[in-house]
């Protein structure tokens, strides 16, 4: 397998890669004075969940893999600014480019972007012989890791990526840059339960993402979902987002992509 999450007492695991694109989206403010009860309630209606999303975002987004890391929700509260070092091939470096496009289409408040001036994240292209020389709490043999740090609250505010450049084939080294780009997101487990995800636990090559996968991105980043909350207190925000959902009585107008309404059942006006 090639998922590695690391963890100290405030740190975990994470992966995350970015794009030349300029952010144009306000910081969130995470537990800092009370969020927009209008804009709150428009994306509250704009989404329902299914179970199986449901279940499969509790066991992928509490925890981290690797470290001693609370049963709580991660996440950044600011753009994500990215330096990348060593050695990466143009396919790397397009694949790179596509994951955080479709990352910066799907999340909402954090925005992917390189900087090399003023990074958060860097990520490596280097050999995995010398993974240990860039990230002290490498655990081998992994060909690609991932170690985030977080702060008392939960965001996550740092994070390193080491990527092999030997050991695998690019096909499969482009799968690790989505895999440890999305985990470094705070979607730091991995299961057994969908092949074709990139949160499967078992060796895998897949190169796009799920349709749950896609789920499971967006539901982190709502800003109903915060920092800290636990198990429970997630499941009780999704069911009161399903249960505000059943209660509209048409469909409002919306500018939500149809292509990326992948999580939600159809809304349809009544007749």
């Amino acid at each position: 397998m090639r998922k590695f999450c690391g963890s100290i007492v405030k740190c975990a695991i994470l992966s995350t890669l970015t794009l030349l694109v300029l952010s144009t989206k306000q910081q969130p403010q995470y537990g800092q004075g009370t969020p927009n009860p209008i804009e709150e309630q428009t994306r509250s209606l704009s989404r329902k969940y299914t179970q199986a999303q449901i279940d499969y975002f509790v066991e992928v987004a509490l925890g981290s893999e690797f470290g001693d890391s609370h049963t709580t929700i991660k996440k950044w509260d600011k753009d994500v600014r990215i330096k990348v070092l060593g050695s990466p091939t143009q396919q790397d470096a397009k694949m790179l480019r596509t994951v955080i496009n479709e990352i910066n289409s799907i999340t909402d408040g954090v925005h992917l972007q390189l900087n090399s001036q003023n990074p958060n994240v860097t990520i490596y292209f280097v050999s995995e012989s010398n993974f240990r020389k860039y990230e002290a709490n490498y655990s081998p043999i992994n060909l690609g890791f991932f170690w985030d740090l977080w702060k008392e609250n939960n965001i996550i505010y740092n994070s390193k990526i080491l990527i092999s450049i030997d050991g695998v084939t690019q096909t499969e080294r482009s799968h690790l840059i989505r895999e440890e780009l999305t985990q470094s997101l705070g979607l730091m487990k991995d299961s057994y339960r969908y092949k074709d995800s990139v949160f499967y636990q078992g060796w895998t090559s897949v190169t796009q993402y799920a349709d749950i996968d896609k789920a499971l991105i967006e539901m982190l980043y709502r800003p109903e979902i915060r920092p800290g909350m636990t198990k429970s207190q997630v499941l009780q925000v999704l069911r009161t987002l399903d249960a505000k959902k059943e209660s509209v009585p048409q469909c409002e107008p919306t500018d939500v992509n149809p292509a990326l309404d992948f999580s939600i059942e159809s809304c349809q006006p009544q007749q």
